[in-house]
């Protein structure tokens, strides 16, 4: 039996519509793409590490004097076991430190010559649902390799009024160390937060204000004797800046005090 024809598209309006319609199909299916695209990004970053993060040239910048009180923080995932709990921190490395610039944020922070930035990527913590609970950007990391691709350190910036933010900076520490701390079946750790102080950035000519949240890790794969978060509220011209530190302690190959405080008091505004 035949079939009829389909009718021949008319000519003028009817075409340019029809061609139209195909553009912005395309143009959906690409924006899906990207959308996909990021979101595979920030899950590997926050399940497996930061061996995807885009490193930008680093670009040596004098280092701040570190703030009197020493902040600490923990990564985002298990490591493997390669030593004592209690071993020594590792050493401040020698060399020039690398400029890290979030442009979101319109800030800056300088971090040790053997970190890993990667100002354009996210990286935080999912739920064992795989619900991103904490994300932030700006990032660099260290010691992305020590275990099952999780960090000794990430740091970067949390966007004011996210999920990531909860408000305050006593919250949003806690809700950070326990996001670090969880374990795979989901148990919420408890933690201990400090007292708010003031911390001097940006070489002294800005006191901000921070606080340190501590959790001990519940029952994850490479087990850390615990997780510090510390956040720090940087005023700015528009509002405030979120400055997050997450680190292990204690373990081997863990940030010493002194190197944390130093990459917090460098925190600036892009000049």
């Amino acid at each position: 039996m035949t079939q009829n024809a389909a009718p021949t598209p008319p000519s003028g309006s009817s075409y340019d519509s029809r061609v139209a319609w195909v553009i912005i199909g395309i143009l959906v299916l690409l924006v899906v793409a990207l959308l996909a695209a990021a979101t595979i990004v920030a899950v590997r970053l926050v399940a497996y590490g930061s061996e995807d993060a885009p490193a930008p040239p680093a670009s040596s910048s004098p280092s701040a004097s570190s703030p009197a009180s020493s902040p600490s923080a923990s990564p985002a995932r298990t490591p493997k076991p390669t030593g004592s709990a209690s071993a020594a921190p590792a050493p401040v490395p020698d060399g020039p430190w690398q400029q890290v610039v979030s442009d979101k944020d319109e800030m800056a922070y300088d971090v040790p010559p053997d970190w890993e930035p990667g100002p354009g990527a996210l990286a935080g913590f999912e739920s064992p649902q795989g619900e991103i609970t904490a994300l932030m950007h700006g990032i660099t990391t260290y010691g992305d390799d020590w275990c099952d691709d999780n960090w000794h350190t990430l740091v970067g910036f949390v966007t004011p009024g996210s999920i990531s933010d909860k408000g305050s900076i006593e919250a949003t520490a806690m809700h950070w160390a326990k996001a670090a701390a969880q374990d795979d079946g989901g148990e919420n750790p408890t933690g201990s937060l400090g007292e708010p102080r003031e911390v001097k950035v940006d070489g002294g000519r800005t006191v901000a204000r921070a606080v340190t949240a501590s959790a001990t890790p519940l029952d994850q794969t490479c087990p850390v004797p615990s997780i510090e978060v510390t956040v720090v509220s940087v005023p700015k011209k528009s509002g405030e800046a979120l400055f997050v530190v997450v680190a292990d302690r204690g373990a081997e190959g863990s940030n010493p005090d002194a190197a944390l405080a130093k990459v917090i008091a460098s925190v600036r505004p892009v000049r």
